[in-house]
């Protein structure tokens, strides 16, 4: 009967783990999913909550439309770029036509460890708004940023779909006054 429970509890616990993965999905990428998110991906929600001293100051979805795009590039050398562009009116060839106009952009590395997934910069994001800073300061008092941590993790990727989950923890120190942010980021992507 010993026989037969060790060859029985491998198979079991075998079709558990295969189980889990259905449907495509990688949760936590390991590193053989590099080339499957290699490409450009077009952003089309990005949801955003932010905290300050832990308590909940904001909590908004951004979609994407004709004046708030958003787009990512990840290349098999294992850079990437981003780009975002909102305004407030048509998008044509003269921006200052247009009203207000707020344009982002990030470079840098990515790479899998395991499944580890890390970029070595912020993601540029609908509207902007991958750090909200929320506080104004006049010139003879500027403020102070000093990162607490930065944390970025896929929860799914297929061939047509990238969801992206970010973390930021920062400090802003403005007129003697400590203030602790946290912006946590869902980014869903698609070709």
């Amino acid at each position: 009967m010993r026989r037969l429970l060790t060859p029985m509890v491998l198979i079991f616990f075998a079709a558990l783990v295969f189980s889990c993965s259905k449907g495509g999905k990688t949760i936590g990428v390991a590193q053989s999913s590099q080339q499957l998110i290699a490409g450009q991906w077009s952003l089309q929600q990005e949801k955003v909550v932010q905290y300050v001293n832990g308590k909940v100051q904001s909590d908004t979805s951004y979609n994407s439309s004709a004046n708030n795009i958003a787009r990512l590039q990840f290349n098999k050398d294992g850079t990437f770029h981003s780009i975002s562009l909102y305004s407030t009116g048509p998008i044509g060839g003269n921006l200052s036509a247009a009203g207000v106009t707020t344009a982002d952009s990030t470079a840098g590395v990515f790479s899998f460890a395991g499944t580890n997934f890390n970029v070595s910069a912020p993601i540029a994001g609908l509207g902007s708004s991958s750090f909200a800073f929320g506080t104004l300061t006049n010139n003879t008092n500027p403020a102070v940023f000093s990162p607490v941590t930065n944390t970025i993790k896929v929860t799914e990727l297929t061939a047509n779909r990238l969801t992206l989950h970010t973390e930021n923890i920062y400090i802003l120190v403005s007129s003697g006054t400590s203030q602790t942010y946290k912006n946590e980021c869902d980014y869903y992507f698609s070709r």
